[in-house]
């Protein structure tokens, strides 16, 4: 588990704490609806209810910032995890597509944070403690 740790202190520095992303302000109001009705289940873990209040702050935000098409969301990546959970519990609704879509695009940056983990395991124990040790 170490190595994981070591492997996350590199790789989250500050430049990669963040996604930048557009989204059309017409699918936000559907997201939102989610995230309400998923913060109205009297059953899910509290850190769960805190990932989604946040989530819904940062879709409001971002909805009533700009008069154009798209909204810019810059969201954190541990709230990754949570956007597909949202997903998976809505995955039969319609109404909810715009879940779907989200939830591929940032199915990629998981993808890709675990192969670069993969990586880092196997560098040797020196190569590791010098990618370390210039951050």
């Amino acid at each position: 588990m170490g190595v994981v740790t070591d492997f996350y202190k590199f790789k989250y520095r500050k430049d990669h704490y963040y996604l930048d992303v557009f989204i059309n302000k017409g699918a936000i109001p559907n997201i939102e609806s989610a995230l309400n009705e998923i913060l109205s289940d009297k059953y899910i873990p509290k850190d769960s209810q805190c990932a989604y209040m946040k989530l819904k702050e940062l879709f409001q935000e971002a909805r009533k910032s700009t008069s154009h098409v798209y909204a810019e969301i810059k969201i954190h990546k541990c709230y990754l995890r949570y956007i597909n959970n949202l997903y998976l519990y809505f995955f039969d609704r319609k109404e909810y597509r715009a879940l779907k879509e989200l939830s591929d695009y940032f199915h990629l940056y998981i993808v890709e944070d675990i192969e670069n983990i993969a990586n880092f395991i196997t560098l040797s124990e020196d190569v590791k403690i010098r990618i370390l040790s210039n951050i």
